[in-house]
């Protein structure tokens, strides 16, 4: 089992910037999404992450924990919601 961190973070108008560490390494290309929850979507796909069935996913500074690729991909939505709820809610 392996497990990646996303860290997203608004980079302006709908647009939010997706990035995968290893620690504190940085692994493949960052990537821009309109939404968080399609950010969460995209890498719960897995793709360029062979082995990695889970990541922490963080934003704002706050982590909803260790998330399986499978709720990645159905609960992206909430997923988001509540990272959003988290960092404006906790500051």
């Amino acid at each position: 089992m392996s497990v990646l961190t996303l860290h997203i973070r608004p980079e302006g108008t709908e647009q939010y910037l997706a990035r995968v560490f290893d620690g504190k390494l940085l692994l493949g290309v960052p990537s821009l999404h309109p939404e968080i929850d399609q950010a969460i979507q995209a890498y719960g796909q897995g793709a360029g992450f062979p082995g990695v069935t889970a990541f922490d996913i963080w934003y704002g500074g706050w982590s909803v924990g260790t998330i399986p690729l499978s709720q990645m991909r159905t609960r992206a939505s909430e997923l988001a919601d509540r990272l959003v709820v988290l960092s404006a809610v906790l500051r």
